[in-house]
């Protein structure tokens, strides 16, 4: 229970940083081309360095064989690859034109399709909480970074297009919100897990922060073509993260 507990917590700090991102944009109305590149490859790195420095690499010291975390990054990877080609998901940070409906709608769309892909990232926390509390941590911090700037995503088009500012808040806190329930639902998978189910679900969730990260963070930090401020915020994320797993004692 305690693992529940403790795990769906982390997972809810980690969702509610898109909070963080709907709060930026209404002090700020819209931040700069070259930050928001900055911060996506700054997400990237950490996202990518987690995934296989500290996902992957455990999963391996587990003694379950190359195939058997193969299958499983695999397996996280295409789950939400096929999510992904189902959601009505639209993820950028391009300028926004006249007031309108289209785009409240864009930001409600944002809102959904990252609530949905919030759900195995909360797996992701509570299988890395279940191999070793301090390695949960780190997971989740490194979901909360990334979090920020698709907060940012779900924030723009809905401040943009008048409407209040508690109501934008409102949408970006509930797409956070559905982080706890990924968690939920793999601590109901890990109850009383093998060291090969924990691997396979160690891997899993590398798998899915891989995909993320190559599919949608690396993508869009690029749709402005500021590539060196993607490529410093790539190392600050990667450095950072080494950083904080020494600290972290992993």
């Amino acid at each position: 229970m305690s693992l529940i507990i403790y795990a769906c917590f982390l997972s809810l700090l980690a969702g509610l940083s898109t909070s963080i991102g709907s709060i930026i944009i209404i002090i700020t109305g819209k931040p700069g081309e070259r930050f928001l590149d900055f911060s996506m490859g700054l997400a990237s790195g950490v996202m990518l360095t987690v995934a296989f420095l500290n996902l992957i690499d455990k999963a391996l010291g587990m003694g379950a064989g190359y195939y058997t975390v193969a299958a499983g990054f695999a397996i996280g990877a295409v789950s939400i690859m096929v999510l992904d080609a189902k959601l009505p998901h639209v993820f950028s940070f391009r300028e926004y034109g006249h007031v309108n409906e289209r785009l409240v709608k864009t930001g409600v769309l944002v809102a959904i399709g990252i609530a949905l892909h919030n759900v195995p990232e909360g797996l992701a926390v509570v299988a890395s909480y279940a191999y070793l509390p301090k390695l949960g941590y780190l997971v989740a911090l490194a979901i909360a970074l990334h979090n920020i700037p698709e907060g940012i995503a779900t924030a723009a088009p809905l401040y943009v297009a008048g409407m209040r500012r508690g109501k934008v808040l409102i949408i970006t806190l509930l797409s956070g919100l559905a982080e706890p329930l990924g968690a939920l639902i793999g601590s109901f998978i890990l109850v009383s897990p093998s060291q090969f189910v924990l691997a396979l679900m160690l891997a899993c969730a590398g798998g899915v922060m891989t995909y993320v990260t190559a599919d949608e963070l690396i993508p869009t930090a690029h749709a402005h073509a500021h590539g060196h401020e993607v490529a410093i915020g790539i190392i600050v994320g990667f450095t950072l993260m080494l950083i904080l797993t020494s600290a972290f004692g992993l």
